[in-house]
């Protein structure tokens, strides 16, 4: 079925069925087919703490499973539910997206436009809001752009003016032309929101809650601008760390929590609900936010400069305006549509299978992953397994813990007595290698002997791994202990020939002690 012909036929479906959503615990839910498998496997996720949240399932527009589990804040005891805010983080992508198509709509725009044409002083003339929209303008990344500035003023929430501002005058090479590689970029979408203010001479906030969120009933919808605070969301900021701890309480310097790029609104920042995203779903298709001409064009994939269409990897996943897209490998093929979004404490998805009509919405403050959830649930709805998985503990985590408690003498203690319980506990070399960097920048007088006792760990749990001696050699150089580490650097390009970092460093070290 081609995506114009699905469009309509769910558009025709959802105009036979519901005029607006019901939120009620439905009691068919617990007689429908799938619902029992779906149910057990939330329960079960949310049972080992691996789903905090609320997700919503529903087939045909009609709501056939619905759960709320857990905290939306743990200090106050306030529980997760429908009308729980949390912020969209990069699912806030597809409605920055639909506002400059409904623009392009209007005729005050051009997808192919570039940029240069509204925005004079941009340094990139051959960047277009297409290329903006499909994420394939080549632009220096947010995150690396901004970095030394960040380090500089690691206070400031940085605006979307001052990153337009940093483009402008630091006019830094494009990472690839305009158009011939996809590489997923904030950057895009904090400019195109600034598009759509320079166009509509409104807010981002305002145009959003006047011309989408308000015509799809999204009532409890807003843009989260700077100097609002966040929705709660915690994280385990260490592998040293057991316990989840509100995102917002970490001191930004010590741990990573986005703080300086957080208030930027176009790639992320819309807050909603469970509810108002339901109805956002429900609204999309029906042609009254944009056309369902351009709502086609914004569900197909990427075509790059050589005529090729972009796909991930070896997978069918591709980038739209807006919209991340893939098919099913078997027969028959469905076609799907989907956005998902995570911030330090927070995932969330919206994922529509157009095929079948079936929709999947979630979020979880506390940092869980959200694919496997995704995947399995809309396996479940379509009669296929889930996802395997992974229910058992970190012992990286727990030994981390002890290490940092009691000391080395008693965290290999509990580590030896707990390695072989392979049913509650699993063990993770890259998990062992993160807990060692925690440990070298962590804030504990003894830090870095505890760093060195997990990384020497590493090395003999994993012996035939040239980056586990790789990073005890650079545990070792940080600590002043430069004939330990030169012995670590050998042996790691022993093992791991391709190791260039580390024969730069070796080099450097070896010319030291000449």
């Amino acid at each position: 079925m081609k995506t114009k012909t699905m469009i309509k036929h769910v558009l025709g479906l959802l105009l036979m069925g519901l005029s607006r959503p019901n939120f009620a615990q439905l009691p068919a839910q617990t007689q429908h087919p799938k619902v029992s498998r779906i149910d057990s496997f939330i329960t079960t996720l949310a049972d080992h703490r691996l789903f905090n949240g609320s997700i919503l399932v529903a087939e045909h527009g009609k709501i056939i499973y619905q759960k709320s589990v857990g905290y939306a804040d743990f200090g106050r005891r306030i529980l997760n539910t429908d009308t729980t805010h949390f912020n969209l983080a990069s699912l806030s992508k597809p409605f920055t997206a639909i506002a400059v198509l409904q623009l392009v709509q209007k005729g005050n725009i051009k997808v192919d436009d570039a940029l240069a044409i509204h925005f004079p002083d941009f340094p990139y003339p051959t960047v277009t809001i297409r290329h903006l929209l499909t994420h394939t303008s080549g632009l220096p990344i947010l995150e690396r752009q901004e970095d030394s500035y960040i380090i500089a003023h690691p206070d400031e929430l940085i605006s979307s003016q001052k990153v337009y501002t940093h483009l402008v005058e630091q006019k830094k090479p494009l990472l690839s032309q305009p158009g011939d590689t996809w590489r997923y970029n904030n950057t895009n979408y904090v400019v195109l929101a600034m598009l759509v203010e320079k166009i509509s001479r409104l807010s981002f906030a305002t145009y959003l809650k006047k011309n989408v969120f308000t015509p799809a009933g999204m009532t409890g919808t807003y843009v989260r601008e700077a100097g609002m605070r966040n929705t709660v969301r915690y994280t385990r900021p260490t592998q040293y760390m057991s316990a989840y701890l509100n995102v917002d309480s970490l001191d930004h310097n010590q741990f990573y929590t986005y703080y300086q790029l957080g208030s930027l609104a176009g790639p992320g920042n819309v807050v909603s609900t469970i509810q108002d995203l339901w109805r956002f779903d429900q609204t999309l298709l029906t042609g009254k936010l944009i056309s369902p001409a351009l709502l086609e064009e914004a569900f197909q994939p990427v075509t790059l400069t050589n005529g090729k269409v972009y796909h991930m990897g070896s997978s069918s996943r591709s980038y739209g305006l807006g919209w991340s897209l893939y098919s099913s490998k078997t027969e028959p093929v469905n076609k799907f549509i989907f956005h998902d979004g995570h911030i330090v404490g927070l995932t969330t998805f919206l994922h529509h299978n157009l095929t079948n009509d079936q929709t999947i919405l979630f979020y979880d403050n506390t940092d869980n992953n959200p694919i496997q959830v995704m995947v399995s649930v809309s396996n479940l709805l379509n009669d296929l397994a889930p996802l395997n998985i992974q229910l058992r503990q970190s012992l990286v985590r727990v030994y981390g813990e002890a290490l940092v408690t009691k000391g080395p003498d008693h965290a290999i203690s509990k580590f030896n007595e707990l390695k072989d319980d392979s049913t509650h506990y699993y063990l993770d070399e890259l998990e062992m290698n993160r807990l060692g960097f925690d440990l070298l920048k962590a804030a504990l007088p003894n830090h870095n002997e505890l760093s060195l006792e997990a990384f020497k760990l590493n090395t003999l749990l994993y012996p035939k791994s040239g980056n586990t001696y790789d990073s005890y050699a650079i545990a070792l150089a940080q600590t002043g202990k430069k004939e330990e580490a030169i012995s670590m650097y050998r042996k790691s390009i022993q093992l791991w020939p391709d190791n260039k970092d580390g024969k730069k460093a070796l080099q450097k070290l070896v010319g030291q002690e000449e």
